[in-house]
């Protein structure tokens, strides 16, 4: 019992000492000068109302607020391993993942721009998400960018395109050459084994329409994707993947460490501790094996060609969602038109159009997905495709049998938020 003691002891002090190492040479800081650094690190992010988040909470917790400054703006935020802009790119990142804290990614997402980061920076993580999260993070999050561009009078201008290469899976293909190497090729191959389509749109729409875009540099869009990954949880080949890129493209072991550090704030410490798990296997050296040494052959799958994409996805799109859709479609030519054409492109005109089952039962699997994810950001995709499914034949009794089929899989309170979302568009036809 004493030697348990003892370590628990020595543990203890250890993180002590590490929390405030940074600031005050080997002396253990005080918690004034913890709440006074971590007030420092709030006022960049926060700008001129950096204080109102915190004083309103502390209205109902002064103990909550003195701990939010304390912990993850006094320990955490203000560590040197990291400069402001990356921590609050890989904050806004995993904030997203998380899917319903809007408010705090509205913060943060200022907390971006406050912190040096462009508006351009915003536009990159919108479409980051839209391949490693799901569209409908994205049609939720331009809503808040909207805001944010409005009131700081911030006219946006068109993205950087991916590159002059015209043929998409052949610029996903240098993509992964350039960045992931031989790790991506074999994930690839084993995914062509199963679903020879998913391994051709991992290629062409993650890799080459998304990741290998230029409006951000490939170490901080790396560890983006990181922090999406790890926040959404249970994405562990993957996270480990995107930090070994980040690692090859010019970040160092620090700022990977930092930026899963922060995770333990944004998504909680069991989060960051999976995350430490699939950053010591990035820093793990690889097998040697490059991209050279493995072909990767999609068996005789071809890349389609754009318009035949386009004309499919724009017919798909009319006889589910109609104006419905066509709607959300519309709701990015402000900012991010590139997203909205995607998803005519790739989820209508790649996915939605396919024959391999038909029209009801692909809008009611909609349905039941988005249900299941209970999240802010699927609340008005849940809405396009209960209208979907009603416009393709579904009858309201199946909505609501798959609604209630979720009930063992996701709890009480998700299918029961789900089923009003379902009754008002059911009142609204």
């Amino acid at each position: 019992m004493r030697t348990l003691d003892r370590r628990r002891t020595m543990l203890l002090a250890a993180g002590t000492i590490a929390a405030g190492r940074e600031a005050s040479g080997n002396e253990i800081m005080t918690e004034n000068e913890r709440y006074t650094r971590g007030l420092d690190v709030l006022r960049k992010i926060g700008g001129a109302d950096f204080d109102g988040p915190i004083s309103r909470l502390a209205r109902i917790s002064p103990d909550m607020a003195g701990f939010t400054v304390t912990f993850p703006y006094g320990d955490i935020l203000s560590r040197p391993g990291l400069d402001l802009r990356t921590r609050q790119i890989c904050t806004v990142s995993a904030v997203m993942a998380l899917g319903s804290a809007q408010p705090q990614l509205r913060f943060h997402m200022d907390g971006l721009l406050n912190a040096g980061g462009t508006p351009g920076d915003l536009v990159e993580l919108l479409m980051l998400a839209t391949a490693t999260l799901g569209f409908p993070v994205a049609i939720n999050s331009i809503g808040i960018v909207r805001e944010i561009f409005a009131e700081r009078g911030i006219k946006i201008d068109a993205a950087e395109p991916a590159g002059s290469e015209p043929d998409r899976f052949a610029r996903g293909l240098r993509f992964i050459q350039a960045e992931l190497g031989g790790d991506a090729v074999r994930h690839l191959s084993h995914l062509r084994s199963i679903s020879p389509e998913l391994a051709r749109w991992t290629v062409e729409f993650f890799y080459g329409d998304v990741a290998s875009r230029r409006g951000m540099d490939a170490a901080t869009k790396h560890l983006a994707i990181a922090s999406m990954l790890a926040a959404a949880g249970n994405r562990t080949d993957a996270l480990a993947r995107h930090l070994r890129a980040a690692l090859a493209n010019g970040a160092t072991a620090t700022h990977a460490t930092e930026a899963m550090m922060q995770l333990c704030v944004y998504a909680g410490f069991p989060t960051a501790l999976n995350a430490f798990a699939a950053l010591g296997a990035a820093l793990t050296p690889a097998s040697g094996e490059s991209f050279e040494d493995k072909e990767l052959s999609l068996d005789g799958l071809h890349p389609e060609a754009d318009t035949l994409r386009r004309r499919r996805g724009l017919e798909a799109l009319a006889k589910t969602s109609g104006a419905v859709g066509e709607a959300v479609v519309n709701s990015f030519d402000d900012i991010a038109p590139e997203i909205g054409a995607m998803i005519v492109d790739h989820s209508y005109g790649d996915i939605f159009h396919r024959p391999g089952i038909d029209a009801k039962t692909r809008e009611l699997s909609a349905c039941a997905a988005l249900a299941a994810k209970a999240t802010k950001n699927a609340e008005t995709p849940l809405r396009v495709h209960i209208n979907a499914a009603l416009n393709v034949g579904a009858s309201r009794a199946e909505i609501i049998e798959v609604l209630l089929n979720l009930l063992p899989y996701v709890g009480y309170p998700a299918v029961q938020d789900a089923m009003v979302i379902a009754g008002e568009e059911f009142a609204r036809r």
